[in-house]
């Protein structure tokens, strides 16, 4: 579903509360704020139920890896019924006697309808864990997908309580930033190229190759630093919160279950998944494969990190420790070439 037809179904959609009358008269106010919250956790209860029936399925079918990132899901949804059905108000604020502000009234009937918006934004992480669990396909993917949108809906409802406790309107800007959240651009580290440099921790390096994976939420480049031995790269992936890590390849034989261990160093998986992936370097672009990837974290040693690339016939498995983004310089030549 596009952002058009989104916007066309979320119009009315207060409409569809029975009973919901609105904020405006004193009198109703109470009522439509426990209106609205009962529809909201009847509505999010029966998403959870979805995702419950996906994880006893997967337990049922003994793919206990599955069930791990399905149950966090479903325990978030849970989480935020929670906290939509006991949220509780002082005597002040907009149930007070005092008039309210028209422009807090206005506000509490957007965060209203964005939180209605957000039973349908599940639908689509949702619909993709059960084609997954049919098609024995990458569950944590999805999964992960659904809890970014329940932690979205979640900063809606703070916004939201802070209207109520206060009876003043929230800043425009926390307004747009929880009712349209920005998407952040990715560190100028993800846009260096064949012969740029990079300074990572105050050593010096040029980048002679990369490999692009692109996956959706979890896409990631990694640039490989001229001159190592063995190869070192450098793991950039997307997102606000992204871990880069300076990677070396490794021969050590890779197991993933029951836990994950690159040689006798015991690992957890923090991302998994599969996409397409190409190589581009001094020869040119190898050209898109598919390619299935695992992203881990060091069970003893949270700093510790790895990667494991599947190319269909061949294995990459590369392993170091994490660098935080402060500490890398990037330093493009002006009109570099991708």
């Amino acid at each position: 579903m596009n952002e058009a037809q989104l916007e066309r179904r979320v119009k009315g959609l207060l409409d569809r509360v029975p009973g919901y009358r609105g904020y405006r008269a004193k009198e109703d106010r109470r009522d439509a704020d426990r209106r609205v919250r009962d529809h909201l956790v009847i509505a999010f209860g029966a998403k959870a139920d979805r995702v419950e029936r996906v994880a006893r399925d997967l337990a049922a079918q003994r793919r206990i890896q599955d069930v791990g990132p399905v149950d966090a899901f479903a325990r978030r949804i849970r989480h935020l019924c929670d906290r939509i059905r006991t949220a509780t108000y002082g005597y002040g604020g907009l149930f007070s006697d005092r008039d309210v502000d028209a422009a807090a009234l206005d506000q509490l009937r957007q965060f209203d309808e964005a939180l209605l918006s957000g039973v349908e934004e599940l639908n689509d992480p949702i619909e993709g864990l059960e084609a997954a669990l049919v098609a024995d396909g990458d569950l944590a993917s999805p999964a992960r997908a659904g809890e970014a949108k329940v932690r979205a809906i979640l900063a809606r409802l703070d916004l939201r309580d802070q209207v109520v406790e206060t009876a003043e309107p929230a800043p425009e800007a926390s307004v747009l930033q929880v009712l349209q959240p920005q998407v952040a651009a990715p560190s100028p580290t993800f846009d260096l190229r064949q012969g740029d440099a990079v300074s990572i921790l105050g050593d010096d390096h040029l980048i002679d190759a990369r490999i692009d994976v692109r996956t959706g939420d979890t896409s990631f480049r990694l640039h490989r630093l001229q001159g190592t031995s063995p190869d070192q790269w450098l793991l950039v992936p997307t997102g606000q919160n992204a871990r880069f890590a300076q990677l070396s390849a490794s021969q050590e034989p890779f197991t993933s279950l029951p836990t994950p261990k690159i040689g006798g160093a015991a690992f957890r998986e923090t991302a998994g998944g599969s996409g397409t992936g190409e190589l581009l370097g001094t020869g040119g672009s190898s050209g898109e494969r598919r390619v299935t990837f695992t992203l881990l974290s060091g069970e003893d040693d949270p700093d510790q990190r790895a990667i494991v690339l599947d190319w269909g016939n061949e294995r990459q498995v590369l392993v170091g420790r994490e660098v935080h983004p402060g500490d890398v310089e990037a330093f493009p030549r002006s009109g570099g070439a991708a």
